[in-house]
């Protein structure tokens, strides 16, 4: 079991680093690349100034050359597309002055309307729609609160996705139901590894699924919320940095406030209470999901495989890890922390309304069956 753990706990740690991982390579235009360039006033600490050679190396071949005289190595070369702008001055071969405009260090920290495409399309329109809650749609007037938009947005959202939700429980339900016979089946062909024996377990274990009408497709209908979850987490991000001109009104002054912060801030102190409530509401949701999921099957734990024990004890670990993950995440900002307050929130609403009609849902699908 240790090694399970320590196991579960190495490769939750890589992939958290493979997320949160950033790199460039060199040889195009890149907000790592361009910090990469030391200009003449930089040049301490044992830091080389860039020359015309290196800052080639680092942004590629330039756009423009025509400011640039190769004899006396004076002048500046431009980068240029239709999402940013860059120009770096040499003065005998070395670099003196660097600037540039539309260039960030990750989308997480690009303005809303910045960038072009579909996907940013999307992330504007749910951008827009909190804007415009953040008012009430005109009834609060010229004041706009953003805390309002966000409550709004996400609420809005979440109750969209829950039919999914609910097709969701529902196969969950029907899992359950059927999980007394499947374990039986398992239990009667282990160590049974020829390929005769492996073949009529899978044919007794669909007949399981068909006549308990599991359709195991339904286990990807969540992956079906990630895009927009997605463009939410993006969205929350991103607003405090956007002007309100590209929501429609160039005039309106955001209120980013939220009790003693603003719903912008990164300072992870002012954040902190906020993050511990997120992993507070979190653990919560978690715990009370496992331990009604392990009271409705406390009567087929008999039938359970040690593969699938073990396999329990490890989606455990992996839930405190995620807990403590999301917290981590929500010190470095009160929106996002926020947000996914207003999230777990809801998502304790759904699972208590979910719980208190399972008994009923659960004797109408055994009386269809």
């Amino acid at each position: 079991m240790k090694k399970n753990w320590i196991l579960t706990i190495v490769m939750a740690v890589v992939l958290l680093f493979t997320m949160t991982a950033c790199g460039t390579k060199t040889g195009e235009v890149s907000y790592a690349n361009y910090t990469n360039i030391v200009i003449l006033s930089e040049a301490t600490d044992g830091k080389t100034v860039s020359t015309y050679s290196s800052v080639i190396v680092l942004l590629g071949n330039a756009t423009s050359y025509d400011n640039y005289d190769n004899t006396t190595q004076d002048g500046y070369l431009v980068w240029e597309s239709d999402n940013y702008s860059v120009r770096v001055d040499f003065v005998d071969n070395q670099a003196t002055v660097k600037t540039q405009t539309g260039l960030y260090q990750s989308v997480y920290t690009t303005p809303i309307g910045e960038k072009t495409g579909a996907w940013e399309w999307v992330i504007l329109q749910i951008g827009k729609f909190t804007f415009y809650a953040s008012n009430l749609f005109g009834l609060l007037g010229n004041t706009y609160y953003y805390w309002v938009g966000l409550l709004i947005m996400t609420l809005t959202i979440r109750t969209l996705g829950w039919p999914i939700y609910a097709k969701s429980n529902d196969l969950t339900l029907k899992m359950q139901i059927a999980q007394p016979e499947i374990n039986k089946i398992q239990e009667k062909y282990k160590g049974r590894t020829d390929q005769a024996s492996q073949q009529r377990m899978q044919m007794e274990t669909m007949e399981v699924y068909k006549r308990y009408k599991i359709n195991l497709l339904g286990c990807l209908m969540p992956i079906l919320q990630m895009p927009i979850f997605i463009a939410m987490y993006q969205v929350v991000q991103r607003f405090p940095l956007t002007g309100t001109g590209i929501f429609g009104d160039a005039s309106v002054v955001m209120n980013t406030t939220f009790l003693w912060t603003h719903l912008g801030n990164t300072a992870w102190l002012a954040n902190l209470p906020l993050a511990i409530i997120v992993g507070g509401t979190m653990f919560l949701s978690q715990w009370l999901t496992t331990k009604r999921t392990a009271a409705q099957s406390k009567n087929n734990s008999r039938y359970q495989s040690a593969q699938q024990q073990q396999t329990q004890k490890t989606m455990k670990y992996m839930m405190y890890f995620m807990v403590l993950m999301m917290a981590y995440i929500a010190i470095g900002n009160a929106g996002i922390a926020f947000y996914w307050i207003i999230g777990n929130v809801y998502q304790l609403f759904q699972s208590y309304i979910s719980h208190r009609k399972m008994g009923s849902k659960m004797e109408q699908m055994k009386s269809k069956i």
